[in-house]
């Protein structure tokens, strides 16, 4: 037989095989997500650096617009009179010196050269912060700074002329005539002094000098940010195509390892394959030689009941044969002594009386014996004819077990049981195997002989035969010893049995299960109760050939 090839080394990868590339596929997941958490935290820098830029540019251009819008307002009021640009003048004022609040993104909406009709200022909806707050918040550089406090100052120094010129309009105001007045050239004189101009002129120049230093300063924070933004994103982008890589890598390394084992797996299957086919081939042989065997343990069986038979019908026929020798030389004798009488002259009445009386009741006596062994070796002929042939015949149950139990009389007289046949009137024939019924009624015979009685104990077996319809019922059953239940659920297995160590094969059920089951195509059921006795229900069809010719 060929033996199998082992495949151990080419099996699939376990999991502890595929630790290491699962620890390293997690520990490049790791990698590529730390890098993308810096590409994202280096984008908001650089983010916040440009919005720094942004409102930086915005407060600084606010300061100064506000500077001109303090300017135009108190101009506006010196040259008008009117009131409500000095209002306008005062919440300008009260934002540069953080008196009054404004939204920290106040500029998404652009308000300073437009005012709506209801005079109510657009605004959005965040954080409010003073002007000066604003400012603090950037934390700008030191000489910023310095330019941005020049610039307020120098705007302080403009207020205070601008309040001077406010005192001189009140004044005029106060007067009723207040255009092309004394107050108004005054307050216009104020305004456009030479000192008011160089101070616009030096907060310009503070401005000028701040986004000079501002501008290329965020310009380059800027450019670190975006440039190291650019280096983080080009080595998540990396990492995640190495990710890539060493996970198609693994992939192509488990197919390949997947193909290794499916061909070596196809050539073990196929090794398997012919393995099981040499095995089937073996196991028909094995199973030929116990049919074989079986057989021959049947046939063994049947020779052994046979001899038994033979054995049993030897010693019952020397009995009458033995009285029919013994009277044969009693009449021999006799009728010698009777010629010697006759010869010598001496015969008398008297003893020819005497000689036929007694050849009378010896030759009756004589016929007697061997008519029993003739009826003897008649019925051990037809049970010994049917017990080694397979032929199908018409009988009487009940007459041919009758009959098998006369040529099972040698061992029955040995015992204490009684066996009692039975049957309906008017019985019919049957038409089956009666060697198969002879070997099942001997099997069932020895079988209660042997386990259902102790030896010596009386008992009783009675075999009834009933007929329902077609079918024959057979029923034997003993008042013997019984069994317990998972003895009568294996007394029908080959080479079961409780007397081993007394002789016993265990086949003799097992043939009369084969036999009912298999040759007279019946059914037989077994029905134990302990210390009350046991049962075989057999029921099989009348007339066999009938029934075959139906289930074919």
């Amino acid at each position: 037989m060929r033996a199998s090839l082992p495949i151990k080394e080419k099996r699939l990868p376990s999991i502890l095989l595929l630790y290491p590339s699962a620890l390293l596929s997690l520990a490049f997941c790791f990698c590529s997500l730390l890098l993308t958490y810096f590409t994202y935290q280096s984008l908001r820098h650089a983010q916040h650096e440009d919005e720094h830029r942004y409102q930086t540019y915005l407060l600084a251009t606010q300061l100064h617009r506000r500077s001109d819008q303090l300017t135009l307002m108190s101009r506006s009021y010196a040259m008008t009179g009117d009131v409500k640009y000095f209002k306008l003048y005062n919440e300008a004022l009260a934002f540069r010196v953080g008196k009054q609040f404004q939204q920290q993104h106040h500029h998404q909406v652009y308000w300073d050269m437009l005012m709506p009709k209801s005079h109510v200022k657009p605004t959005v909806k965040t954080e409010e912060k003073s002007f000066k707050q604003l400012i603090e918040n950037l934390k700008l550089p030191a000489e910023e700074m310095t330019l941005l406090l020049q610039v307020k100052r120098a705007s302080m120094v403009l207020s205070k002329s601008e309040s001077q010129a406010f005192l001189a309009i009140e004044k005029g105001l106060a007067s009723g005539n207040y255009n092309n007045s004394a107050a108004q050239q005054q307050a216009s004189a104020l305004l456009y002094s030479e000192d008011y101009l160089l101070e616009k002129g030096n907060i310009e120049r503070s401005i000028s000098e701040f986004f000079a230093l501002q501008e290329p300063r965020s310009i380059e924070a800027i450019a670190s940010n975006t440039t190291r933004h650019y280096v983080w994103a080009s080595l998540t982008t990396l990492s995640f195509l190495v990710l890539i890589a060493f996970l198609l890598y693994n992939l192509f390394k488990q197919s390949k390892s997947k193909q290794v084992f499916v061909k070596a797996l196809r050539k073990e299957v196929s090794n398997r394959t012919l393995e099981l086919f040499e095995k089937r081939e073996q196991l028909k042989v094995v199973i030929h030689e116990m049919e074989e065997t079986k057989n021959q343990l049947v046939e063994s069986e049947k020779m052994a009941s046979l001899g038994n038979l033979v054995s049993g019908v030897a010693h019952e026929v020397n009995t009458p044969l033995g009285i029919s020798v013994t009277l044969g030389s009693y009449l021999q004798d006799e009728t010698k002594s009777l010629l010697v009488k006759i010869e010598s002259g001496q015969l008398k009445r008297s003893d020819l009386d005497k000689y036929c009386v007694e050849s009378i009741e010896s030759f009756t006596l004589l016929l007697s014996n061997l008519d029993r062994a003739a009826n003897l070796i008649s019925s051990f002929k037809q049970v010994a004819v049917d017990q080694s042939s397979d032929e199908i015949r018409t009988f009487k149950a009940s007459e041919y077990i009758d009959e098998l139990l006369l040529s099972l009389h040698p061992v029955i007289k040995k015992t204490e049981i009684t066996i009692v046949v039975g049957t309906s009137d008017n019985e019919p024939l049957i038409n089956t195997y009666p060697g198969a019924i002879a070997q099942i009624v001997t099997n069932l015979v020895m079988n209660a002989l042997i386990h259902a009685f102790d030896e010596g104990k009386q008992g009783k077996i009675d075999i009834s035969v009933a007929y329902q319809g077609t079918q024959v019922e057979l029923c034997f059953s003993d008042n013997g010893k019984g069994m317990e239940a998972d003895i009568a659920s294996r007394i029908f297995e080959p080479f079961f049995t409780t007397q081993r160590g007394n002789g016993g094969s265990g086949l003799g059920m097992s043939i009369v299960y084969n036999l009912v089951v298999h040759q007279l195509g019946g059914t037989i059921k077994c029905k134990s109760v302990l210390r009350k006795g046991t049962s075989f229900t057999i029921r099989f069809p009348a007339d066999f050939k009938s029934s075959s010719s139906i289930a074919r």
